[in-house]
């Protein structure tokens, strides 16, 4: 059990009104809970902090802006008080309680999010984003763990821990950083702006289609200095690759919302929305329980398989199956012997892209 100083917290016991049933996060700066507001008789999800790591009134920003937002893509808070708990002073922040968690739970095996659901995601956080702007906020904490399911399966923008309101949407002072996604002007000028979000929310994309774990390594091998350098020089994307079937257009809006110059960046979440929605994807690619890539367009299951009698060079086989029919058959086109490893990779990057761009109902 994660504890907040030398606060320990437990299944069953009360907080104020709320009666904690279990913990459902947690980091440095505290819990959060899943826990039954037992005047309302509703379920919600409660933060608890202590305020010796930082000021009441600086915790207390979090509700005070999360309490005025109305969008179906941001969640709201409902209560924030200063709680007195076992002899101690607590900030306790009660929110909505989605049950379906963070869209980390929906990943494959291989940590990664088929594209339809990872763009239906982004598009709903960018809708959450314009409203912030529009009211002056800039979100400063944009990564797949603060992406909830709604109960329609929309992305749903949390946690305003480190938010920032500005006047005029002009930069203001970095309150904290997420070193994975801190952006490039503020490691050097220690402030945020709209085009902070854009590329948290481009940095959020490239690793919910390729892996979520991709930056975290990095930062590992690295250290916290030498990623910097890395983020600040724009040289980042260098230690970047993209999973074979992920179409180019998509990676030029990625490539776009993560320019190291904010100039070059879309210069607004709704420019970004508009741009992925002008995409279409008939099919998307995921990894199945055997540990294999499986291609989906309309009524056809994918896959492919390669091999090598002398791992110089490789043959391969492509194949679709009837979803209703389970007849599955060889697609000759994408069949090849004697290959060296490079054109056995761009046999099957052409193949998986044929899969994610034809439109196979007609």
């Amino acid at each position: 059990m994660t504890e907040i100083s030398n606060i320990n917290l437990k299944p069953d016991e009360t907080i104020y009104k709320y009666k904690l049933i279990k913990q459902i996060g947690g980091g440095v700066f505290g819990q959060v809970w899943l826990a039954r507001d037992v005047t309302m008789d509703q379920n919600v999800a409660v933060k608890v902090l202590d305020p010796s790591t930082s000021t009441v009134a600086e915790q207390l920003k979090e509700a005070h802006i999360g309490s005025h937002l109305k969008h179906k893509n941001l969640v709201k808070v409902q209560y924030a008080d200063v709680i007195s708990h076992n002899y101690r002073e607590i900030v306790v922040i009660a929110m909505d309680y989605f049950k379906n968690g963070s869209i980390v739970n929906k990943l494959n095996s291989e940590r990664f999010l088929p594209l339809p659901d990872a763009l239906k995601y982004l598009k709903g956080i960018l809708a959450g984003l314009e409203y912030l702007h529009e009211n002056n906020i800039f979100h400063g904490d944009i990564k797949p763990q603060n992406i909830l399911l709604g109960p329609s399966n929309e992305g749903v923008l949390t946690d305003y821990g480190i938010s920032c309101k500005s006047q005029n949407l002009s930069p203001v002072r970095l309150r904290s950083a997420y070193n994975l996604h801190i952006a490039p002007e503020s490691i050097k000028t220690d402030q945020i702006s709209v085009q902070t979000d854009i590329y948290q929310t481009g940095l959020t994309a490239f690793r919910l289609l390729n892996g979520i774990d991709c930056f975290q390594q990095i930062y590992d091998s690295l250290g916290k200095e030498k990623y910097y350098e890395l983020v600040k020089q724009g040289k980042l994307e260098h230690h970047i690759t993209y999973l074979p079937f992920i179409p180019r257009a998509l990676k030029g809006i990625i490539n776009k919302a993560i320019a190291v110059d904010p100039s070059n960046r879309y210069q607004n979440a709704i420019e970004m929305r508009r741009a992925l929605e002008r995409l279409h994807f008939p099919g998307y690619w995921t990894y199945n329980t055997d540990g294999e890539y499986e291609g989906i367009n309309g009524n056809y299951v994918f896959r492919y398989e390669i091999f090598s009698k002398d791992g110089v060079l490789y043959d391969i086989r492509a194949y679709k199956k009837n979803i209703n029919s389970e007849r599955e058959t060889r697609i000759h086109q994408y069949f090849s012997k004697q290959q060296d490893q490079k054109k056995s990779n761009a046999i099957i990057q052409k193949f998986m892209h044929y899969v994610v761009m034809t439109d196979l109902r007609i």
